[in-house]
């Protein structure tokens, strides 16, 4: 099924499609949470959550990667299917598969290459190490299954159908927690990175059987280009700003967790732990925020292709307030249960409660700004779905270069609290200057809304 996001009440076509988006990410995260609760609880060592802690800002830039190409593929297809070229959606598609498979293989042996010393030189701690490269080897493994699989739900939301790939990712997710309960105890961390690598795989093999039907059967007039030199570089365009922006990120979280380490050591594994718990539930709630932007993202890029823009305002509205309603329930959900869905994560220990305080820390301070960093997520992807990459950019390295710098800042007079204020500051910040972009987007300047609304009939 492909749908045209071009035509019918924006808020009620947002509605439908952002939906499936906001439950296939509740489903990633929750496999994902799975991981880290299984093997926190059950694996038999105190030092499994430090472990896969250690290794998250790692899997994370290998995340952005993939989430670039889901981004540029699917922006560019949709620009594309919105303005009926089928043919050049079908050669963007072959042209992204054949790149990405070939940066998937480059990847996996660099990482495989450079594990070890990357996880030392972060200061992980000496008790965790072992187990952290165990685990981190095996996830890249997975790495061509992880982008692979990206790649296919973008190409899928790209055509407006967001329903298939939230159905993959409910069989994988089940199949993924069912293997972790069976794979855990025998192998203990090494088990839980293999269940990842089995469900995903296995998800990543048939989205992309079905996604090459679908773009087979996509009616075009001319045949289509295998590989386009053209098209990978307007995908690669579309790509490096969220690439660049989630691994900019992870490699300042990678920053972050050596201050982490710096006051765990200070003051006990214990912060380790409990940051680890915290940042998990944090990244909950911003990968069903950042789901439901990308969702809006090609919204605008059908519209943008279509030059229907006045649609365009309109659908910003309509996701602004159904991602405000989503950000208002996880609010209240973090603050009135914080203790307990961190303790979720812990193993009963002489350090677990002075984790399950820090991470509740974290969460409490940091979840009120959900709204603040949901009203600077849904402009960025407007402003993104309008071709504006370079604003994109600028929005979110500024955000994230002042979350970094704030952390290092404030946890001298404010300790482990300082991490969570940090969060915040950047948010703010961080949504005054998407804000600035977004109001300045060339194609909204009236005689550009009004030219093409005569031309097209409103």
């Amino acid at each position: 099924m492909t749908t045209d996001l071009t035509v019918g009440k924006p808020w009620k076509v947002l509605l439908k499609y952002i939906l499936p988006l906001l439950g296939s990410a509740l489903f990633q995260q929750l496999y994902t949470l799975a991981d880290t609760i299984i093997a926190g609880k059950m694996s038999g060592s105190e030092t499994a959550l430090t472990a896969i802690g250690a290794s998250t800002s790692i899997v994370n830039i290998l995340m952005a990667i993939a989430l670039g190409a889901n981004a540029g593929c699917a922006v560019l297809c949709a620009r594309y299917f919105g303005a009926k070229e089928n043919t050049k959606v079908k050669s963007a598609v072959y042209t992204a598969l054949i790149a990405f498979s070939v940066l998937s293989a480059v990847l996996l042996g660099v990482g495989l290459a450079s594990c070890r010393p990357l996880l030392a030189a972060m200061g992980t701690p000496a008790e965790a190490l072992e187990e952290s490269v165990v685990y981190l080897n095996i996830y890249y493994l997975g790495v061509p299954f992880l982008i692979l699989y990206n790649l296919g739900t973008g190409i899928f939301s790209a055509l407006g159908d967001s329903r298939t790939p939230f159905l993959f990712l409910v069989s994988s997710s089940v199949a993924n927690v069912v293997l972790d309960y069976f794979m855990v105890q025998p192998w203990g961390v090494a088990g839980v990175a293999w269940a990842t690598f089995i469900a995903q795989g296995a998800a990543c093999i048939l989205t992309l059987v079905l996604v090459l039907r679908r773009i087979v059967r996509l009616s075009s007039a001319e045949k289509p280009r295998v590989f386009s030199g053209a098209l990978l570089k307007l995908v690669l365009l579309l790509a490096l700003p969220v690439v660049l922006q989630n691994s900019f990120i992870s490699v300042g979280n990678l920053f972050v967790q050596v201050r982490i380490n710096e006051l765990a050591a200070e003051q006990g594994i214990g912060i380790t732990n409990g940051f680890t718990a915290g940042f998990k539930i944090i990244v909950f709630y911003t990968t069903c925020m950042s789901n439901c932007a990308a969702g809006l993202t090609n919204y605008v890029s059908q519209n943008y292709g279509a030059h229907r823009l006045h649609r365009i305002r309109r659908g910003f509205g309509a996701a602004l307030v159904i991602n405000s309603v989503i950000a208002v329930v996880f609010t209240a959900a973090f603050e009135v249960f914080a203790e307990p869905l961190i303790g979720i994560f812990m193993q009963e220990g002489e350090n677990s409660a002075f984790a399950v305080e820090m991470g509740a820390l974290f969460v409490r301070i940091v979840a009120p700004f959900f709204l603040i960093v949901n009203l600077k997520t849904d402009a960025d992807s407007v402003v993104r779905g309008c071709n504006g990459n370079l604003g994109f950019m600028i929005s979110t390295f500024s955000d994230l270069i002042l979350r970094v710098a704030f952390v290092f800042i404030l946890t001298i007079p404010f300790g482990f609290a300082g991490v969570g204020w940090a969060w915040a500051a950047g948010w703010v910040l961080g949504t005054v200057v998407a804000l600035a972009f977004y109001f300045t987007i060339p194609v909204f300047r009236k005689k550009n809304v009004r030219h093409y609304s005569e031309i097209l009939g409103g």
